[in-house]
């Protein structure tokens, strides 16, 4: 029988996050939803993503994403989320310091994106987002086909290498561990989680506090209006009389 994780009772930490990924190796993966996460909300319940982390994401994304159709943009965002992953983050999905997507992955995004335009890239049969700067644009199916020629890459896989990523030689899970575009918080439930404390709110000054008390008393409507230039006349008088003393 399949033993399945409760989303309601989170397991106990297992294996560590991965220092090769940018992660911190002395904790495992986290529950992190509610906290100061800006991005990827699929991989918030169990995820060695941090904050800066998924500031990092989120700029590698708006760069692929300029001008992007929007299923090819929703395609990447997916892609780009998978290191915040929680199987990825631990390594079990990764090799080295890349994610590891599985040939369907890589398939449907290669499909969402084809006819979307892009630059080739730096290496033979990769391609890079078209930005102010590329001197050739062509249709991703175009310059992927003509990678392949010379490579030897099918088109899906040298869209995906080029974009940053491996891709699985089958889709066999226990062969090779891949990203299959579903969340391990799916799969494994919601991992322990992660101590946070809310930031601060700012005390308000002196000035506002007095200001905001004299608001709530009833203040005449015309006197609010007024109020902040009474203020300065105030100042300028007292500024005055000490002046002239």
């Amino acid at each position: 029988m399949l033993n399945t994780v409760s989303a309601e009772e989170p397991e106990e930490p297992g294996e560590p996050c991965s220092k090769a990924l940018g992660f911190n190796e002395s904790s495992g993966p986290k529950d992190r939803s509610n906290q100061d996460l800006s991005f990827c909300d699929e991989h918030h319940k169990r995820t060695c993503c941090e904050r800066n982390h998924t500031k990092q994401v989120r700029t590698a994304f708006a760069g692929f994403s300029h001008e992007r159709s929007g299923r090819c943009a929703q395609m990447g965002r997916l892609a780009f989320c998978s290191i915040c992953d929680g199987d990825v983050g631990i390594g079990i999905k990764a090799q080295d310091s890349l994610v590891v997507l599985c040939p369907s992955f890589c398939r449907l995004w290669f499909e969402s994106c084809a006819q979307d335009f892009f630059a080739p890239g730096t290496s033979a049969g990769s391609v890079a987002p078209c930005g102010p700067s590329a001197l050739v644009c062509s249709p991703l199916s175009e310059i992927t086909e003509e990678g392949a020629a010379t490579s030897g890459f099918e088109d899906p896989a040298a869209f995906c290498s080029g974009a940053g990523f491996e891709v699985a030689e089958s889709e066999d899970a226990a062969e090779e561990p891949c990203f299959d575009g579903v969340p391990a918080a799916k799969m494994r439930g919601k991992a322990p989680r992660a101590p946070w404390t809310p930031p601060r709110r700012k005390e308000p000054s002196l000035w506002r506090r007095a200001m905001d008390s004299w608001y709530r008393s009833g203040v005449p409507f015309w006197l609010e209006e007024n109020a902040p230039g009474l203020a300065i006349a105030i100042v300028a008088a007292a500024v005055g009389w000490n002046v002239a003393r």
